[in-house]
């Protein structure tokens, strides 16, 4: 064949599922190899041109990605290489000497106390605050203060200045207790919008996402955009012109303290689709965040990024899984299911309601012990941990306090899969 004057015959999806039936030699190819996920989507071996959506939009952001690392207050630590760091509330009087070009992200945990006592203006690279009292609700079963005080005080939040960004979505809690992908979106969607009723449409443009990027690989990409657009939509039905912001953390639900080092694979994996999902912010935990990490460990994590960037040139493309038709056909699933859950949340009551009347909670619950026992079968694997063992790997884990807390509501526990395993090769 003249590669200059023939061209190669254009095959029919008809005609490559007929090929692949050929080849299996009698056997069903629906039983075979299409398989279904625990959202209910079902995938196949083949995508064509017709799996495509109707629509097509490239995610039209910079081609770079912020690398976060955590700050340890250490004069060693280097940050020539990071865009900027997390920093806790008792460390705010220690990052003032750091350089202006570090955007700075504050957390908030276990209190507000912080928001009036400390002075924020004072850093001029102090952009972005993790405040999320429903969120902090969802996850301890309690108010910092109350339902009407925590409201107030966000609301105080929105109406200064100092931060780019100050509401954040915490949905990385929901990845991590174990719910789905769509409903890690729905929810997600469910929660943000409960600010934009309880603070107004103008608390859009300070709203950002945290979310927790798993190990199905393609699934995360997917499930990223597909926020990315529903709240799109969600911001274009309350008329706002605000972007949509995604800060992604890689998860902490299939790390394990046995043989610890096969995290570093996973989370490299992970923050790979964060940064094809087009995460605006990517932060890899360290390989021993579950034990506590060292300054080499959160090099290391921070350095994973740098070998995307550098060494594999993801900086360089502006959205390189526009139009592959697995990819687009998944997040148009997940889009419209995800949708759909969350009206199916909307019409009975939203996201607060659902929380105290224990929905939104045993939705998560169901589909984390559906996972946990496909993980105790073998079903589903984690390598080093349910399948291909270390003998000699043997570990002490720090032994689980109770401190029984009274609660208004059910609280959403985060839950990592190999805990029962940890336990039982101490």
């Amino acid at each position: 064949m003249n590669p200059k004057t023939e061209e190669f015959k254009q095959l029919t999806p008809q005609e490559w599922k007929l090929k692949v039936q050929a080849e299996l030699a009698g056997l069903d190819y629906n039983e075979v190899l299409v398989w279904d996920t625990a959202e209910g989507i079902q995938v196949k071996p083949l995508y064509t041109s017709q799996d495509l959506p109707e629509e097509i939009s490239t995610i039209q952001s910079t081609k770079d990605w912020k690398i976060i690392g955590n700050f340890r207050n250490d004069s060693l630590q280097d940050f020539s290489y990071l865009y900027g760091f997390k920093v806790e509330e008792n460390q705010f009087n220690q990052v003032a000497k750091l350089p202006e070009f570090l955007d700075l992200f504050f957390e908030i945990k276990t209190s507000t106390d912080s928001i009036g006592k400390l002075n924020f203006s004072e850093i001029k690279n102090l952009k972005y605050l993790s405040l999320d009292v429903l969120g902090n609700f969802a996850e301890t079963g309690n108010w910092f203060h109350s339902q009407e005080k925590d409201l107030a005080l966000t609301q105080k939040i929105l109406n200064e200045n100092t931060f780019e960004k100050n509401i954040e979505i915490n949905a990385s809690l929901y990845q991590n207790a174990g719910a789905n992908h769509l409903q890690q979106i729905a929810i997600a969607i469910s929660h943000a919008v409960e600010y934009l009723e309880k603070l107004g449409p103008e608390a859009a443009s300070k709203i950002y996402f945290k979310v927790a990027v798993g190990g199905n690989y393609f699934f995360e990409i997917a499930k990223l955009r597909a926020l990315r657009q529903l709240w799109n939509l969600i911001l274009n039905e309350y008329n706002s012109q605000a972007e949509t912001f995604i800060y992604a953390e890689t998860s902490l639900r299939n790390k394990s303290l046995l043989d610890v080092h096969n995290n570093i694979i996973r989370s490299g994996l992970e923050a790979s689709a964060a940064v094809q999902g087009k995460a605006d912010v990517v932060q890899v935990f360290p390989y021993d965040e579950i034990s506590g990490s060292t300054a080499f460990s959160e090099e290391l994590a921070s350095k994973q990024q740098l070998l995307l960037q550098k060494e594999s040139y993801f900086d360089k493309f502006m959205d390189p899984v526009a139009g592959t038709y697995f990819v687009e056909n998944l997040t148009e699933l997940m889009s419209r299911n995800a949708l759909e859950l969350f009206k199916n949340i909307e019409a009975e009551g939203g996201f607060l309601k659902g929380l105290f009347d224990g929905r939104i909670q045993k939705m998560i619950q169901k589909t984390a012990e559906k996972e946990q026992q496909a993980f105790d079968e073998g079903k589903l694997t984690l390598i080093g941990v349910n399948k291909f063992r270390n003998p000699s790997d043997k570990i002490h884990p720090t032994p689980k306090t109770e401190n029984p807390v009274r609660t208004q509501i059910k609280p959403i526990f985060r839950k990592r899969l190999a805990e029962k395993n940890e336990n039982d090769n101490s």
